[in-house]
């Protein structure tokens, strides 16, 4: 019996090394990969970034977003080192969207937007939540562009899980309304 207890601590030690070891490669990883992404967005001739964040296809980084406030321009570097420059017209919405799965579409989105409208309720502007969790899982900024390759673009505003109405939460918010602001201000410059 000691013996199997002494293994299932030692496994559960294990399992957290290794998760430590894992996100700190993982961040290790994002430092090395914005450090090429800046190089590369530094040679874009007439693009200064005034703006820049990560951006995520459900859990996993995808890429980095880069805004030139001056040229009202963005342009998002893959992980792949590849980039593409978007001019305003190309963005299609701006939502800050909570608590969602992993991966949200614009059919989603247009659906609970759909069911609030039938059901008689009025959806909060730009911010779509499960209000009956005390839980926060995620806080995404949602932007659909007209692109192929990057038709949603998530950027990620809350790195861990948290409560309502903590710092984390609050800081969270600030941040996606923040971006929310700025993308829409690109989006209606077109």
């Amino acid at each position: 019996m000691v013996d199997i207890f002494l293994l299932t601590a030692l496994g559960a030690i294990g399992a957290l090394a290794y998760s430590i070891l894992k996100s700190n490669k993982l961040k290790k990883r994002v430092r090395t990969l914005a450090v090429q992404s800046d190089a590369i967005v530094a040679q874009i001739d007439g693009f200064r970034a005034s703006s820049a964040c990560t951006i995520v296809n459900g859990m996993d980084l995808s890429g980095f977003l880069y805004v030139d406030v001056e040229s009202k321009r963005f342009c998002i570097v893959s992980t792949n080192m590849s980039y593409k420059l978007f001019e305003p017209n190309d963005i299609l919405d701006v939502s800050i969207v909570e608590n969602n799965p992993a991966i949200i579409t614009e059919t989603q989105i247009t659906d609970k937007i759909r069911k609030a409208l039938l059901d008689g309720l009025k959806p909060v502007s730009g911010l779509i939540r499960n209000k009956k969790d005390s839980n926060v899982n995620n806080i995404h900024v949602v932007m659909h562009v007209k692109d192929s390759d990057h038709n949603t673009v998530m950027i990620n505003c809350l790195p861990v899980k948290t409560q309502r109405n903590t710092p984390a939460y609050e800081n969270a918010i600030h941040i996606a309304n923040s971006w929310q602001e700025l993308l829409k201000a690109l989006m209606h410059s077109a």
